[in-house]
């Protein structure tokens, strides 16, 4: 029986993609390596289904890595009807070097029916993006993805979409496959840091799991506590030292 008293959140980063990104080049909606990267996200999945309390319902960015570990992790925690809720606030950091290609496309992020006509049965179809991407920035709500986002901006997104993914899991445990640049906003922010050098977010290796908590014993929402970040123990071979870091710039420490 799950444990009402206390709600728990798990921010996923993916394993080794097929194609690796280059910032400025591309590719940006790569598929995870057909070995590494799915030993990694099997590992990732295993952990999360071994937690004394693992998630109940796995929300995720649109993009290939992402949703490919998100169906790995549906079935460790065997919840695989309709479980995964794609959510276009935990998109890809929406700025030009890691969304736009040398000669100017951009990165367009498959839609849900699309994902599903693919591979990915798993994902619930009724489900509605909390925060979904605008089409016009100069009336896009305060908080909306859009091309493009300052890492200022960024902040703002994150802050809106975790507050409101929040809301949707109604003291669920939750489980959010992400990318680093909006994981660690998010991160940051439940974190409650009162300055980026006080804080303990910092870069983020590949499938690092980051774990937060807080009480809602009485029927009160206590503070959200950082229990792990950036966990890398579960992970395959050298992985487990924390490859392949990456950060946005204010939280890199250096």
């Amino acid at each position: 029986m799950r444990d009402v008293s206390k709600q728990y959140i798990y921010f996923v980063r993916y394993g080794l993609t097929k194609y690796p990104l280059v910032e400025g080049v591309g590719p940006y909606d790569s598929p995870l390596h057909p070995i590494d990267g799915y030993e990694a996200g099997i590992a990732i999945a295993r952990r999360l289904a071994s937690m004394p309390h693992p998630p109940d319902v796995v929300y995720s960015s649109s993009l290939h890595r992402a949703v490919s570990t998100s169906q790995l992790i549906v079935h460790a925690i065997n919840r695989t009807k309709e479980t995964i809720k794609i959510e276009d606030g935990l998109i890809e950091w929406l700025t030009p070097s890691l969304t736009v290609e040398p000669d100017g496309t951009r990165l367009k992020p498959r839609t849900v029916q699309q994902l599903m006509e693919m591979t990915f049965t798993e994902i619930d179809p009724d489900y509605k993006s909390v925060n979904p991407i605008a089409i016009d920035q100069a009336n896009a709500p305060v908080g909306a993805p859009y091309f493009f986002e300052s890492e200022e901006y960024l902040m703002v997104r994150a802050r809106v979409t975790i507050e409101k993914l929040i809301d949707d899991a109604k003291g669920k445990n939750i489980c959010i496959v992400s990318h680093t640049p909006c994981a660690q906003a998010m991160a940051f922010y439940l974190e409650g840091a009162t300055s980026l050098a006080e804080s303990k977010i910092g870069p983020w290796p590949l499938g690092g799991i980051t774990t937060f908590s807080r009480s809602l014993e009485n029927g009160d929402s206590g503070k959200w506590e950082l229990d792990v970040y950036a966990d890398c123990t579960h992970m395959p071979g050298e992985y487990k030292n924390g490859l392949k870091e990456w950060s946005l710039p204010s939280l890199s420490k250096k």
